[in-house]
């Protein structure tokens, strides 16, 4: 189709049309023609049932063989003088004071914004001045449907099929809006287009930047962004950013705000794709009986000497961490005053102001309660892997107790004994020598971690069953080494549940019975005695067999040793190779209080080299 003019309107009504499609669809931010590296794949035209709607909307229809070709002339015509060229000096030459305020406008296919950027005690900030639509303004208003296809398919170079004077009305209405924002027309002023490819917008806002003597012109793709943060991510931080966080000393039990830095004064964010510097910071959750389950992670904006009740916050998180848990938080410079977090675990915006969480951190830590803790192992399994699967059981008992070591602080807070338990040999009488093969009494954890590390596997002597019904007997005999005001703490770390007294279970398809145990020792009742004359909790490490699982082939089997388990692990079962971060938090739970004035800390807690974190001076 010809105009009098001479100009293809068709060809130029689909290329109107395919910008229009393809913005509805996400735009050029979508596809990233602004990030995809210096030859990005080439995007596909965007759905042509999308295309041929607003062609038909517009009287315009046009022949699919041309789509493809006009598709091209769309991506050359946006990527044909995209720019930010001069935008960092601009930027740099107002960091350093030279400019004391810079006007942003930015003209867009749909919306118009003037910005002022300032310098401020805290750094520069930017101050929306106005924003409206192309709608909201005359004589634009007159001019374009109320449509917002039809109205896009006219910016975007459709034809104007009533003849309205599109362009003269996209000026007047651009002219007039920097007019009623109250600019200070000697100040200086960068002019961003964010419409490359829509030549109506880009005439207009060409023809204001002779009128305003805008310092710079940039020429972006059609994106709306939220704020102008993509202008100003070059700007360098003017105060250093720090993540904030409490320090619990473990002897004293003292708390205190620290701070650690994340982004010095001077960092930036790269001026084309906003990305910049990356941190990650080891932190843990309070401990157990000084937290809700809940930790906040506050990023602030401070100067070196500030006291922490000015820090001025960023963001704040509230995460969900276990007690006592460790996690990394890993933090990106998006721009100017932007920080994002990345981090696995669930997390959402924290509504308390820093001032709150500052003052409402508690200073104090009620000292732990002493705890004695007896480790029973089992130390007998399968001979033919050498032994690996009674060495890791070995290794993990270790692993909890320095775990719990660490949990409660103070080294004399904590005392260990040791109990290693085998089978039945196969012709046990009753009063023959009991399954229980190792003994270390109360002892300092590192003492009983490497004692641990010297024993030995025993051979494995039954498939179902071990003597471990021996070790609440063996249990109650400790009750003069108990400290009068201690926590008390049986934890068991093994595979097969006790023998029986009486009735095994029955065996439906594996050879062998389970055997009763030849002292016809009554564990449940053994078990029960020592938890109530010697408050003992219960908790167990379980690395279960595979006819644990066994539901349908062997149920009596496996509700059996459930149920056994069920009894040592009373205050916490864990399968084998958990965390013993975790197992030492349902150890030594009870034994450590909320602080003094009992509210909980809130803020995560420092971890990784003391020397990263700085202490909040005082004011």
């Amino acid at each position: 189709m010809q105009s009098n003019t001479g100009v293809n309107t068709g060809a130029a009504d689909l290329r109107a049309a395919l910008r229009v499609a393809d913005l509805l669809a996400g735009g050029p931010t979508a596809r990233g023609a602004e990030t995809g590296g210096e030859h990005p794949a080439e995007p596909a035209p965007p759905d042509h049932r999308d295309v041929a709607r607003l062609l038909a909307a517009a009287g315009s229809p046009a022949a699919p063989h041309a789509w493809r070709p006009a598709w091209d002339d769309v991506l050359a015509q946006e990527r044909a003088g995209l720019s930010r060229a001069g935008l960092g000096w601009v930027l740099t030459r107002f960091a350093s004071g030279m400019f004391p305020a810079l006007d942003i406008l930015e003209t867009g296919c749909e919306r118009l914004r003037l910005s002022r950027l300032l310098h401020t005690a805290a750094g520069p900030e930017v101050i929306r001045l106005a924003e409206a639509s192309w709608t909201e303004l005359a004589p634009a208003s007159g001019a374009l449907p109320q449509d917002r296809g039809g109205r896009l398919f006219l910016l975007a170079g459709g034809r104007d099929q009533a003849g309205g004077g599109l362009g003269s009305a996209l000026r007047k209405s651009l002219g007039a809006f920097v007019r009623a924002a109250g600019r200070d027309a000697a100040g200086p002023l960068v002019l961003a287009v964010r419409a490359a490819g829509w030549q109506p917008v880009e005439q207009a806002a060409e023809a204001v930047r002779g009128e305003s003597g805008a310092l710079l012109c940039l020429r972006l793709s059609a994106h709306w962004p939220m704020t102008p943060d993509d202008l100003t991510a070059g700007l360098p931080l003017r105060t250093t950013v720090w993540l904030a966080a409490a320090h619990v000393d473990g002897g004293s039990g003292t708390v205190g705000l620290v701070r650690r830095p994340l982004f010095p004064a001077g960092s930036r964010a790269d001026d084309r794709t906003a990305a910049g510097p990356v941190v990650h910071v080891p932190v843990t959750a309070p401990p157990q009986g000084a937290t809700t389950g809940e930790s906040v992670a506050a990023v602030v904006l401070a100067g070196l000497d500030e006291p922490a009740s000015r820090w001025r916050s960023l963001r704040i998180d509230r995460l969900e961490l276990p007690p006592g848990s460790r996690t990394t938080l890993c933090y990106a410079l998006r721009g100017l005053g932007r920080v994002e977090l990345r981090h696995d675990g669930p997390h959402e915006p924290e509504t308390s102001p820093w001032t709150a969480l500052a003052s409402g951190t508690p200073r104090q830590l009620s000292r732990p309660r002493p705890v004695d803790l007896v480790v029973a192992v089992e130390v007998a399994g399968p001979q033919a892997d050498g032994g690996t699967a009674v060495e890791e059981r070995l290794q993990e008992a270790a692993a909890v107790v320095t775990a719990v070591q660490d949990a409660v602080g103070v080294e004399e807070t904590l005392r260990v004994g040791l109990i290693g338990y085998r089978d039945h040999d196969p012709l046990d009488r009753p009063g023959d020598r009991g399954p229980v093969v190792r003994r270390l009494g109360m002892s300092a954890a590192p003492d009983a971690a490497l004692a641990l590390a010297s024993w030995r596997p025993r051979p494995l002597r039954h498939d179902f069953a071990t003597g471990l019904e021996h070790v609440p007997r063996e249990l109650s005999a400790w009750r003069p080494l108990w400290r009068a005001d201690s926590h008390r703490v049986l934890l068991v770390v093994g595979s097969r549940p006790p023998h029986p007294r009486a009735r095994p279970p029955r065996v439906l398809r594996r050879g062998a019975a389970v055997r009763i145990c030849p002292d016809r020792l009554d564990w449940q009742a053994e078990l029960d005695a020592v938890r109530h004359y010697d408050g003992v909790a219960c908790v167990a490490v379980v690395d279960e067999p595979a006819w644990m699982d066994d539901l349908q082939g062997e149920p009596h089997l496996a509700h059996w040793a459930d149920h056994a388990w069920h009894a040592f692990g009373a205050e916490g079962r864990f399968t084998a190779g958990h965390d013993p971060r975790l197992i030492a938090s349902a150890v030594a739970a009870p034994a450590l209080c909320l602080p003094a004035d009992g509210t909980p800390i809130r803020l995560v807690v420092a971890d990784g080299t003391a020397g990263d974190w700085q202490h909040a001076v005082a004011g």
